[in-house]
């Protein structure tokens, strides 16, 4: 069977998969949102799973990390990836939040959470300075951390919202109250 492209059209690549399209990152990110535009906290776990995945791989490696450099550097990498998912995991957990103890120790897992990766975004770039990575290995592994560092910190920011909107409240409600006073 032989297929008839029009003269002005331009071939597409065969790819296999006629009639699938493969989609690009934005239309992945806009998938993964729930339907009011929020994103859901829980994708964070998976994403920062894929990064432990890749980052075990690759410091487990001694063609980029040598023996001589395990205790010093690729321990902590690996430490501080393995607490960012530890720390989302656990502010995730506190669900229900029935107190502001409960609202105070999910913000303050998530400050954890952004903290370690920031320190692992630093230890990705020493790593490049050093020449353990090279540019590629750099690029991808520092955009897969921020991917997590930004989801995390859009959840950090969608949980201090109701709190900074009631604290807001209450500093309205008690104006009118004191000029009434004077």
């Amino acid at each position: 069977m032989a297929l008839t492209i029009p003269a002005g059209a331009k071939r597409l690549k065969e790819s296999g998969n006629e009639g699938v399209s493969m989609g690009t990152r934005q239309n992945y990110q806009r998938n993964q949102r729930k339907t009011d535009g929020v994103e859901n906290p829980l994708h964070v776990l998976p994403v920062a799973s894929n990064l432990i995945d890749y980052t075990l791989n690759l410091t487990d490696n001694t063609k980029h990390f040598p023996k001589k450099v395990r205790f010093t550097m690729v321990n902590r990498i690996q430490d501080h990836v393995l607490s960012i998912y530890e720390k989302l995991l656990a502010a995730n957990e506190i669900y229900p939040i029935r107190s502001a103890e409960d609202k105070a120790r999910r913000l303050s897992l998530q400050r954890d959470a952004l903290t370690a990766c920031k320190m692992l975004l630093f230890f990705i770039e020493l790593s490049k300075k050093r020449g353990y990575i090279d540019q590629g290995t750099f690029e991808h592994w520092t955009k897969i951390t921020l991917d997590v560092k930004f989801m995390a910190a859009a959840w950090y920011k969608a949980e201090q919202a109701p709190q900074e909107e009631a604290e807001k409240a209450e500093t309205k409600g008690a104006e009118p109250s004191t000029q009434a006073e004077g």
